[in-house]
């Protein structure tokens, strides 16, 4: 009887792993996404993760995701050639424009002579480009959403020939502390002369022995709803997703960067600047909604909203519709996006392992242009996630290696 008992809960757990399975693949591939992404914010919210961001992408990978995606489909032809058509003919129209602004356009502006000015400027041009090409910024960190702790780990590596720079500047936030920690033993040698620079800097040898600085977040931070804030961001990041077209999501074979994570699924997102600025509209108008039902709720809890200090949500609507102004104003600045191209990893769970973009600017900002000789620059980022229920933290502050800043 056990025997037989035992046999009976072994196939189902078969059974339920292999429903799973079969659930997930079923999905749509916009549907897989959002499930992969919702995941890692509601139940694989715990975990380390590392990548890095190259400036100037080579031009061989730029033209390989800006191919054809219609050799690559595994299921739906049909959709993959629609989307595979949309995105080249959006990219066809974005180069025209680009094309037709450059040749309008001078990167010395107030210059009488565009060829003469490119001539003064071609030194700084190649330098500058030289650089950006051999930049890379590989970067770690750790997310604990539960406990409200998130650290990101950037550095600045530059290496051409006889030549290797790198500069690291660990950063951790603590939501449930309220407070802002950073390693400043990279810039340490350079206290003194950021002491001289930054006047309003606390001119305390202390920076010199300990390698930690700790601040607290400002007073009016701790009237913010800022527990509300993260619990909206699932469902507004969902919203967010699901305001583009199906048909941008496409199911892809694996590459070989998926063989090596062991993914079972890859799924590729195209999208322009104005689809781009249309999931942060609904983003932030997630956000805001959501925020509105919190203080409505509160509100009706007159008996606990006496005890406790009430929130100030009008800030925050206040900064969400300033955001969403300069968003639908295209407003954010003078780097814009001509296209972003995605691709997701995910494995047989549906959990997100990885995800490569590229994206492709447009500079407005005659300068900032010059690193790339023209108006449009390529940068590539890689991420990829691991996954565990303890994330590794590397900044751990004491009272013995931290100063601690006061907010004035």
């Amino acid at each position: 009887m056990r025997l037989v008992t035992g046999k009976r809960v072994i196939w189902m757990v078969i059974a339920l792993v292999l429903s799973a399975c079969s659930t997930v693949s079923n999905k749509a591939p916009d549907k897989l996404v959002r499930h992969g992404i919702q995941r890692q914010f509601l139940h694989d919210n715990q975990f380390n993760f590392n990548g890095q961001i190259r400036l100037l992408a080579d031009q061989d990978e730029v033209k390989k995701f800006s191919d054809k995606v219609a050799d690559q489909a595994l299921d739906d032809k049909t959709q993959v050639t629609d989307s595979a058509s949309s995105s080249e003919s959006v990219g066809k129209k974005h180069a025209a424009k680009i094309s037709a602004k450059a040749n309008k356009e001078s990167y010395c502006a107030y210059d009488n002579s565009t060829e003469d000015c490119e001539k003064r400027n071609e030194p700084l041009n190649g330098a500058l480009s030289f650089i950006a090409q051999n930049t890379t910024i590989p970067f770690s960190g750790a997310i604990d959403i539960p406990r409200g702790k998130f650290e990101f780990v950037p550095a600045v590596r530059y290496e051409a020939s006889n030549i290797l720079f790198s500069i690291k500047v660990p950063v951790q936030i603590d939501i449930k502390e309220k407070m802002l920690i950073a390693d400043v033993r990279a810039i340490r040698p350079f206290a003194s002369v950021i002491n001289a620079i930054i006047t309003r800097m606390d001119q305390s040898p202390e920076i010199l022995n300990k390698p930690y600085i700790a601040k607290k977040f400002p007073e009016r931070a701790n009237n913010l709803p800022l527990k509300e804030l993260i619990l909206a961001a699932p469902k507004a990041i969902d919203d967010g997703y699901a305001s583009y077209d199906k048909k941008a999501f496409v199911r892809l074979s694996i590459d070989e960067a998926g063989k090596k994570i062991g993914a079972r699924y890859r799924i590729r997102l195209n999208s322009t600047d104005e689809q781009y600025r249309a999931m942060e509209a609904a983003i932030v108008d997630s956000l805001n909604e959501q925020l509105k039902q919190s203080e409505i709720q509160e509100a009706s809890l007159k008996a606990k909203a006496n005890q406790l200090q009430k929130k100030d949500y009008a800030a925050i609507q206040k900064l969400l519709a300033k955001k969403r102004e300069q968003i639908l104003n295209d407003k954010l600045g003078k780097i814009k996006y001509d296209s972003v191209i995605t691709d997701f990893y995910l494995d047989d769970r549906g959990r997100l392992l990885a995800m490569h973009e590229m994206y492709r600017f447009i500079f407005d900002n005659s300068r900032i242009s010059r690193v790339g000789r023209n108006k449009t620059i390529n940068t590539s980022l890689w991420i990829q996630f691991d996954y565990t229920s303890h994330p590794k933290f590397t900044l751990n502050q004491t009272l013995e290696n931290t100063v601690y800043r006061n907010n004035k």
